[in-house]
């Protein structure tokens, strides 16, 4: 097997990659700039500049050279560096490489050290270099290698620290200050004595309050579980200028020069080099013509005693496509993208085919088969994990990347297949595969305006004012999928008119896919004036007769509509005997064509039909063709007519439908198959507005199957433990959306949920 080009990580074309450098988030994209050498995969040639980004860290797109030694301070080599976004620009910093011609050592003579500013508006065209710092403002004891430049922003203060070594080969970190970021001065340095001869790729950074110094430290000793690799990378602690304890970020074979950068959301975002210099094994993919790759981006947080974890990003269980349990002792073939989670105390080894990972006496050990081959020269890491509680495993192509106790423990290897990956374990473990890109939840529907009331706990006639949100059924479901980081569609209409104006724009911030909402000036785009009573249940008041949204006919519906579709979910008041219903029926037959689950709430608006007759024929032809069907009390006795909630299910599961979502407002909601159920009682809080209080629910919901890899065929077959769990998710999302007045805008995001009931660990 020699295709071994990553599916996720970040890596070249062709040549050779190494460090990242200015990651962060800028013009509504991640950006991603690293070290690279397009001339060979050895690493010779040109020292440039690659640029990628990503609109969410998943799926990268890789833009060109951005920067290449193209003035005589950076002639050697455009080094390593950073960005800071300040003002609407992103300025960028990095160190100018210069080799002097002659006989120098290249250490304490014959190299030039600039540092070098740039500022773009474009993130792309990286031009106008500024030389902000050479070897005289550097403080005597340095020796001529000082890069690395790591730059932030801090109490209007602009902060940077530089990697060195001073003239007799000791590693420390020089610290500047300026007013602008053009002009630094030196305050201080940070060191421990004979540690290392030179400190690469400094980084001081926050997370949880909390300060640390990381770096690459180049010259530790080498011990049986620290600093195992030919260079190391790891961080301090700081007490307020003390540096305590040195811990690597990663006990794995091939890990160095990490960066990181703070997510929009507040996370501390960190990714590394999966590859070290100078290493004494290979990657075949040189003859291939490229070498290295990056990390998955991880973030970072501390756990109950406060240590230093990485977990994969959150947006990662995105990617979960297929879900499958193996118990112990039992083989499975992986996916060329999997991910193993494995909890238990009881975890002693398992095994991949051509690596295992054992743990015994609190030591986990990651060992290369040498007759297989697979590691090309790497043979065994060890790491002191104490006793085991979760590990998770991440495999790409020819990456695996191991997580322990909650990311306290990380280890990361390349290794290269030549044949099937076949997983055994001695503990039970739950296996996903993964897509390249994220499925996605498409809502077909209205999307309106709801009018707000200025006051609640009164009659519709005594509100005087009224405050315009985005709402609409499908468009709030869409908007909790979207706030857990998912990605969703909607299918809809507008009218061209400035509340259509006003909806696109707000379905946008909310994270939506527009690229199929279309206008017409047929009619205009949707109302609804909402009351709110004393307990925050509603009464609407509808402007649709028709509406903008009624008139989006099948004709305008088409497959690339539906493309990576996860789920289609739909309301009933779209089905009247108007064009939108035809609409319905041809993206539902589309998506079941593509194995989608098709997701029905009746969310019944008696006020929008001409008769309840009219309503429950309507309802009553789209429940068959349901998956998944969200349903309260009167919701169930209207469309059955029945009055026993169990008899009332079976009748609905005896058409096809495989999942009963049925929801009991405070008292939380009970999820129902034909094999079992699972419940949740509910969350006790104070509600303020109800307002797309379901809409949220079965959001979630769906957010939580997907990332679960949960797909069409499983629902039926989903355990009592799981629905239980699904239920208490969602009850969970739901009752912090009703604490906030509003739908999408009450939804909170993925980490303030987290924040709030999931705090240090994960949400699936």
């Amino acid at each position: 097997m020699t295709d071994w080009k990553q599916k996720l990580h970040i890596e070249p074309l062709n040549g050779w990659l190494n460090d990242p450098n200015g990651l962060c988030y800028y013009s509504g994209k991640f950006h991603v700039y690293f070290q690279y050498s397009p001339d060979s995969a050895e690493g010779s040639g040109r020292k440039c500049w690659g640029h990628m980004e990503s609109t969410d860290m998943l799926t990268w797109e890789y833009t060109g050279i951005v920067m290449e030694p193209d003035i005589p301070e950076d002639r050697s080599g455009v080094y390593s560096g950073c960005a800071v976004v300040d003002d609407g620009k992103l300025h960028i910093f990095y160190t100018g490489n210069v080799k002097l011609p002659g006989d120098y050592d290249y250490i304490n003579e014959g190299r030039e050290a600039n540092q070098i500013h740039v500022v773009t508006d474009d993130a792309r065209t990286l031009t106008g270099k500024k030389i902000i710092l050479k070897n005289a403002d550097y403080p005597d004891c340095c020796s001529c290698h000082v890069r690395d430049p790591k730059v932030w922003k801090e109490d209007g203060i602009w902060k940077m620290v530089l990697g060195a070594r001073t003239k007799d080969s000791k590693g420390l970190v020089l610290y500047y200050e300026g007013t602008d970021p053009d002009s630094f001065s030196f305050v201080k340095t940070y060191q421990v004595p004979d540690f290392g001869y030179m400190w690469e790729c400094p980084d001081l950074f926050d997370v949880d309050g909390q300060r640390f110094l990381g770096l690459s430290p180049q010259g530790l000793p080498h011990e049986e579980l620290k600093n195992q690799n030919v260079y190391s990378s790891g961080y301090f602690r700081l007490n307020e200028d003390r540096l305590e304890e040195f811990n690597e970020f990663d006990h794995g074979f091939d890990f160095y020069a990490p960066q990181t950068f703070v997510a929009p959301d507040g996370r501390r975002i960190l990714i590394g080099w999966m590859g070290i210099g100078d290493i004494p094994y290979s990657n075949p993919t040189t003859e291939l013509g490229w070498q290295h790759c990056l990390t998955l981006p991880r973030q970072l947080s501390l756990n109950d005693d406060g240590a230093l974890c990485q977990n994969p990003i959150d947006e990662l269980v995105n990617l979960r496509a297929s879900r499958k349990l193996v118990k112990a002792g039992d083989s499975i073939e992986l996916e060329a993208l999997s991910e193993i989670i494995i909890r238990s105390s009881e975890f002693k080894e398992a095994d991949f085919g051509g690596f295992r990972l054992i743990v015994e006496d609190g030591i986990c050990s990651l060992v290369f088969d040498e007759d297989k081959g697979w590691g090309f020269g790497r043979d065994i890491r060890r790491a002191k994990t104490g006793d085991i509680k979760d590990i998770r495993i991440l495999l790409d192509t020819s990456s695996v990347e191991i997580y322990i106790n909650g990311g306290r423990v990380v280890m990361s290897s390349r290794f290269y297949p030549d044949s099937d990956i076949v997983f055994k374990a001695d503990s039970d473990a739950t296996v996903y595969g993964l897509s390249q890109k994220p499925r996605k939840l498409i809502a077909i529907g209205e999307a309106l305006i709801d009018f707000i009331p200025d006051k609640t706990g009164c009659d519709f006639h005594e509100v005087t004012a009224f405050s315009p949100k985005l709402g609409g059924a499908p468009a709030n479901v869409c908007g909790a999928f979207a706030k857990l980081s998912g990605k969703s569609k909607i299918l809809t209409m507008l009218g061209q008119d400035p509340f259509g104006d006003r909806i696109l724009k707000e379905l946008d911030e909310a994270g939506i896919d527009t690229s199929c909402v279309l206008r017409t000036d047929e009619a205009n785009t949707a109302l609804a004036f909402v009351s709110l009573a004393k307990d925050g249940n509603r009464t609407f008041s509808f402007y649709r007769n028709p509406s903008a949204d009624m008139l989006l006919n099948e004709y305008q519906i088409y497959e690339r509509m539906l493309d990576d579709i996860y789920a289609l979910h739909f309301c009933s008041v779209s089905l009247g005997d108007f064009p939108m219903r035809k609409a319905h029926r041809k993206a539902i037959d589309m998506a079941r064509a593509r194995g989608a689950i098709i997701s029905f709430d009746p969310n019944l608006r008696p006020a929008l039909w001409k008769s309840t007759e009219a309503m429950k024929e309507a309802v009553s032809e789209f429940v068959p063709v349901a998956d998944i069907l969200k349903i309260s009390d009167e919701e169930l006795e209207f469309i059955t007519g029945q009055t026993d909630i169990d008899e009332a299910c079976k009748e609905l599961l005896a058409v096809g439908v495989k999942l009963i979502v049925y929801t009991r407002g405070k008292n939380g909601a009970k999820l129902i198959t034909r094999k079992t159920s699972g419940e949740d009682p509910g969350v006790e809080v104070q509600a303020v507005d109800t307002t797309g209080a379901g809409d949220g629910f079965i959001g979630a919901l769906l957010w939580y199957l997907a990332s679960s890899g949960i797909n069409k065929t499983d629902l039926a077959e989903l355990t009592s433990d799981m629905l239980s769990e699904a239920a208490l998710f969602a009850d969970r999302y739901c009752s912090v959306s009703i604490t906030r007045t509003g739908a999408i805008p009450s939804y909170p995001t993925l980490q303030e949920f987290k924040n709030l009931y999931y705090k240090g660990g994960t949400v699936t």
